[in-house]
């Protein structure tokens, strides 16, 4: 993975937050998306004199997106096990009300952008569905390369928002905090790899019982909730 490329392209992304700023001073009258009101939540932790900059951080959200063309659905309050999963439909963003920083939440939006841009537009094979499922050692090489890489992109996503914006170190501290886990994520592999070995053993029984597995989204982890997905912007 060029890293200098991801680099490039945050940068001229962040480049845009003074037309996301003019575009967010157009927005008044319209009614609130899901994205916006799950904002509000964290705008409340803001020092008054910087509330807006939360706005602007939820139209570059809003913009990325539909920029790129993503499709991003969330739940509420479900008990999946997942803060965010990437299907061959959307992207799902899972319990967002229940995050307990804006930095967490921003970081599981990118994570799983992430993971969709690497199989879109990459074009990167799938560990899911594009590999010998008993090959576990190749399949989960494949799989941890591709977490590594979504971590590392979300994160430089976080910082670069912290700094376009401008955002005094206390706040940032306090309001972009990552959770010790999201933080630790790149040492925790062992962890990662032994959950993917789950996941794959059940993925294989599904198959051997004659269910049908195109996706992840056809996985029990996920199958009961997709009939529930809002639409998140």
């Amino acid at each position: 993975m060029n890293i200098q490329e991801n680099i490039t392209r945050i940068k001229k992304v962040m480049g845009l937050i003074k037309e996301y700023e003019e575009q967010l001073a157009k927005k008044e009258g319209i009614s609130q998306s899901h994205l916006d009101r799950l904002l509000e939540k964290f705008k409340t932790r803001f020092p008054d004199k910087l509330r807006s900059k939360v706005d602007v951080i939820g139209q570059f959200v809003v913009n990325y997106i539909k920029d790129h063309n993503f499709t991003v659905k969330f739940l509420n309050g479900c008990s999946t096990g997942f803060a965010g999963v990437r299907t061959r439909d959307q992207i799902i963003i899972c319990s967002a009300s229940s995050m307990g920083t804006l930095g967490d939440f921003l970081y599981t939006i990118f994570h799983e952008i992430r993971h969709e841009e690497q199989i879109r537009d990459l074009k990167m094979k799938n560990p899911f569905t594009d590999y010998d499922l008993e090959s576990f050692k190749e399949l989960s090489e494949q799989y941890w390369d591709m977490e590594l890489d979504a971590d590392q992109f979300a994160k430089e996503i976080v910082a670069k928002l912290i700094i376009e914006l401008k955002i005094p170190m206390d706040v940032a501290k306090e309001n972009f905090r990552l959770s010790n886990y999201i933080e630790r994520y790149p040492s925790m592999s062992r962890m990662v790899i032994s959950q993917l070995d789950q996941i794959i053993k059940s993925i294989i029984q599904i198959k051997k019982s004659g269910g049908e597995f195109t996706d992840i989204q056809d996985h029990p982890m996920v199958k009961p909730f997709i009939d529930k997905l809002e639409n998140f912007i």
